[in-house]
């Protein structure tokens, strides 16, 4: 079941963020349990941010963070955040969030839904099997300072 996330909801998400950014095959070992709840807190407090949770059972299993935006072609859905509990990857929660995201987002009239992912990662083929598009005239570009 997908729901409104609810600021009770922060802890649980915060878990499932670590373990599944934290487990094979990115093992990010730097993400701390205190770095992820304030990078999802500052996420809930963006302006537009819309979340959801999903839950098999009493049990949430995942999460989707993002914000809706006003652009020119109309009301865009940006997906910051997608997270899956470990031993759910591959099993199609993934796919089933994705899907009742974008039927919840008809109700905002939203246009797209957008995202960023790198090529290297599993995400960017998870995004490409759901019916996701690279675009090629966009590029994402980064200086790092210090």
């Amino acid at each position: 079941m997908l729901k409104m996330y609810e600021d009770s909801d922060l802890q649980i998400c915060t878990e499932i963020y670590v373990n599944a950014f934290n487990a094979p095959p990115l093992n990010y070992d730097f993400l701390t349990k205190e770095k992820a709840e304030r990078y999802l807190r500052d996420l809930t407090r963006t302006p537009g941010f819309l979340g959801y949770t999903y839950s098999e059972g009493e049990e949430v299993v995942a999460f989707c963070f993002g914000k809706l935006d006003n652009y020119f072609e109309g009301v865009m859905f940006e997906v910051e955040e997608l997270a899956v509990v470990p031993n759910k990857h591959r099993s199609g929660v993934g796919s089933t969030v994705m899907q009742l995201l974008e039927s919840k987002l008809a109700g905002y009239r939203v246009a797209a839904v957008n995202l960023h992912t790198s090529r290297d990662l599993p995400a960017f083929g998870f995004y490409l099997k759901n019916g996701y598009e690279e675009l090629q005239e966009n590029v994402t570009l980064m200086k790092w300072l210090g």
